[in-house]
């Protein structure tokens, strides 16, 4: 797959967040029985319109678990993933890992490391206690605070060919930048998405109001 020399996402989006933090554990994936990855250099990545997803470095990993695939997608924001499945035993997870091994410069620190899709692992520990999930910090990027999430009348108005390269999920509610609509009728306009959500709203007039009359 070949990847554009530039990044059609930052040049729609320049405000797109992807956060990518240590977490302060040593974490360790597990399938079939056996730690096939172990590192206290693991990194979650939030991204807007995402769940958190856990990245460890591709030297804490079995490598000879690993075999590279000829499946590859494309991040507008990240550039182009390869991937590899995972083997222990009787057991393989098709394309389980992915790595960016040339990012967009915008994500330089994503080069050395291989994210993994959680639910193909057997199981997760940090620091040797296993965890249901991957960690989340409430109220940072993910899935549900995102437009589409918030306020899926608005995403159902983005306009289907006028904003290209981006889409409603990929901008947070309060984003300054100007987009087009188009609404049921077929009229179209541009706004700032945070004028939109606004439009939404109204103000009390009626003073003070607390829960207890």
């Amino acid at each position: 797959m070949e990847q554009p020399a530039e990044s059609p996402g930052w040049a729609g989006n320049p405000h797109y967040v992807v956060d990518f933090d240590p977490i302060p554990a040593r974490v360790a994936a597990i399938f079939n029985g056996e730690t096939v990855a172990e590192s206290d250099r693991a990194r979650v990545m939030f991204e807007l319109g995402h769940a958190p997803v856990y990245y460890l470095p591709r030297d804490d990993l079995a490598a000879d678990r690993f075999t590279r695939t000829d499946h590859h997608s494309f991040c507008p924001y990240k550039g182009v993933a390869s991937y590899w499945s995972l083997t222990v035993g009787d057991r393989t997870a098709d394309n389980v890992a992915w790595c960016y091994e040339d990012p967009y410069p915008q994500l330089p620190e994503l080069v050395d490391y291989v994210g993994f899709y959680w639910g193909r692992l057997g199981s997760w520990t940090e620091d040797g206690e296993v965890v249901a999930g991957p960690r989340e910090i409430p109220g940072r990027i993910d899935t549900t605070n995102q437009l589409k999430a918030l306020y899926p009348g608005l995403a159902r108005e983005w306009h289907p060919s006028r904003n290209p390269g981006t889409s409603p999920y990929e901008f947070a509610a309060d984003s300054n930048t100007k987009v087009w609509w188009q609404d049921a009728d077929g009229r179209e306009w541009q706004a700032r998405i945070k004028d939109r959500v606004l439009s939404l709203t109204t103000l009390r007039g009626d003073g003070d109001a607390t829960p207890y009359g």
